[in-house]
């Protein structure tokens, strides 16, 4: 039996696609492709399902290919710039739909030309309209509001070191250590110069950057007006000076890697990769929290999880000191705690049982990454690690996965073992909004006040999302109507945090947010319950009112 044709296999992908077999079409054209790789329609039908998918990163470099094949391929043009539309990338965005209408005939446009000229011009002024909008404010902290947290904590370390094990437990070690690494990142953006390349032009702080920002998102804050203008060049320098990739689409990355890696070595290929990964890394975040476009910040950090993962697998039996700290288990569960959380701010952004960022996927990956932790734990080997490190990457993802806070949302990336909880604890109380059965929307909030409360256990005394999660326990409570008695237990541990807490965090996001306020209100309820409890109106059996 004759092997089909590249004109073959379109069809068949074509059907597919028609059927809403997105990942079978693309399977389709994609053998097309290896048949006929200077084909632009296959690029772009397959760019169609990656939209499809919610895969819109996959997508711009499939019609980006196409666009480069045949640059007169209107069509190609138009979904690049939808897919640059579903990363809120307005800028490119609107340069593709102008190519796609400049594609197009000037004259004797048949009817489905006119409906496409039509649609793409209403598209260029939208993508127009939002890139013409208010300006992105960079995410600040205010000095006069008081010493920030990573400032109290610094000063703190020198009396935990001396106190020794009995002072390990302590949300100090985790963002002064935090902030050591990323000020030292920092550091060396303000150091970079522009010389000539022969000379040494600049110091590698993307590692320092990322790794003070996984230790703890926290820490994340802009200082001075020409920050981002100097992470761009610090960018520009590392992807020059390491020739690691800032364009090609991640199979492009896997496929020039391991050529490199058999022409030059690890020495080459591992800076190259880092840079890489590092960078994505820093985009996802700047996408999620600086452009508030969670959506584009998910798409990142899935490319920078694949690119691990793989990597992981193919170079399995290579060494740390070989293939980089990028492949090491603890980084991925670092990356893999970003993922799910801007997936949550996605979400929180596109909620409902329809949501292109589903609950049910949420919670897979949240039990997935619960187990990873857990076998960080049994597995971790011998090597010396701070306090700090073992929170950062091994504790607070736990916490982390069993809670979400809801009406706080959050724009950085660690996970830990709490992180987890936190995430099934979000997944039960979004399930309870959308039950329809009483019953059910009760068993879902109580799952849900489950979750925050082992949450809020992984998290040290002094740590503000200790108290938080307590706090969000509460709201779990009040809605699933719990007996009072309950209620009144975690208002008590929530009411002995808050001083412990505000001895560090009295500066936060959070508190921007509200958090003390939201806090204040249960402790308010409590502090009522117990007065009706005392004068008889109510009993510690009775459910809390709403």
């Amino acid at each position: 039996m004759p092997e089909p044709t590249a004109a073959q296999l379109k069809d068949e992908g074509n059907e597919l696609f028609k059927k809403q077999d997105y990942i079978g079409a693309i399977i389709k054209y994609t053998e097309a492709i290896a048949l006929d790789d200077k084909n632009a329609v296959l690029y772009a039908n397959r760019a169609a399902c990656h939209h499809a998918l919610n895969k819109y990163l996959d997508a711009v470099d499939d019609a980006h290919m196409a666009t480069e094949i045949d640059p007169g391929y209107a069509k190609a043009w138009s979904r690049l710039a939808a897919s640059r539309d579903a990363l809120a990338d307005w800028r490119e965005s609107a340069r593709a739909w102008q190519k796609a209408l400049d594609a197009l005939p000037k004259t004797n446009l048949s009817p489905v030309e006119r409906q496409q000229k039509d649609q793409y011009s209403a598209n260029l002024k939208a993508a127009n309209a939002r890139l013409n909008g208010p300006p992105i404010v960079p995410l600040s902290m205010n000095e006069k509001l008081g010493k920030f947290p990573w400032q109290i904590a610094t000063d703190m370390l020198p009396e935990l070191r001396i106190a020794g094990p009995a002072k390990v437990s302590s949300s100090a070690w985790v963002i002064a250590l935090a902030y050591e690494e990323f000020s030292k990142g920092v550091e060396s953006m303000k150091g970079m110069k522009i010389i000539p390349q022969s000379e040494n032009p600049g110091i590698f702080g993307l590692t320092d950057l990322s790794n003070g920002f996984m230790r703890d998102d926290r820490v994340f804050h802009i200082n001075q007006p020409n920050w981002i203008e100097m992470y761009n060049q610090q960018v520009y320098f590392e992807v020059t000076a390491r020739k690691a990739w800032d364009s090609e689409g991640l199979e492009t990355v896997k496929e020039l890697a391991q050529k490199r890696l058999k022409e030059n070595g690890w020495d080459d290929v591992r800076p190259a990769l880092a840079v890489t990964v590092r960078a994505w890394l820093m985009r996802a975040a700047f996408e999620g929290g600086l452009r508030d476009q969670p959506q584009a910040g998910v798409q990142y950090y899935r490319r920078a999880l694949d690119l691990v993962e793989w990597g992981r697998t193919i170079w399995k039996d290579v060494p740390k000191s070989s293939r980089g700290a990028i492949f090491e288990h603890s980084f991925l569960i670092g990356i893999r705690s970003m993922y799910l959380k801007m997936f949550m701010n996605a979400y929180t952004d596109d909620p409902g049982l329809d949501s292109k960022f589903p609950l049910e996927q949420l919670k897979e990956e949240a039990e997935y990454l619960l187990k990873e932790s857990e076998i960080a734990v049994q597995t971790r080997g011998d090597e010396p690690v701070d306090p700090g490190f073992i929170s950062s990457f091994i504790v607070y993802p736990n916490g982390l996965a069993h809670a979400y806070a809801l009406p706080l949302r959050a724009s950085g990336p660690v996970l830990t073992i709490a992180s987890l909880r936190r995430m099934l604890g979000f997944y039960h109380v979004q399930m309870a909004r959308y039950a329809t059965n009483p019953v059910e929307k009760m068993f879902s909030y109580v799952k849900g006040a489950g979750e925050y409360t082992h949450a809020s256990s992984k998290y040290p005394e002094d740590d503000e999302l200790r108290a938080w999660y307590l706090n969000c326990t509460m709201d779990c409570m009040r809605n699933a109507g719990v007996p009072i008695e309950n209620f009144l237990m975690i208002a008590t541990g929530l009411r002995d945090s808050v001083p412990k807490m505000k001895k560090i965090w009295a500066v936060s996001e959070l508190v921007m947010g509200g958090r003390d306020q939201k806090i204040q209100a249960n402790l308010d309820r409590a502090d009522e319950l117990m007065r009706r409890v005392a004068d008889e109106t109510l009993t510690l059996e009775d459910p809390v009112p709403l």
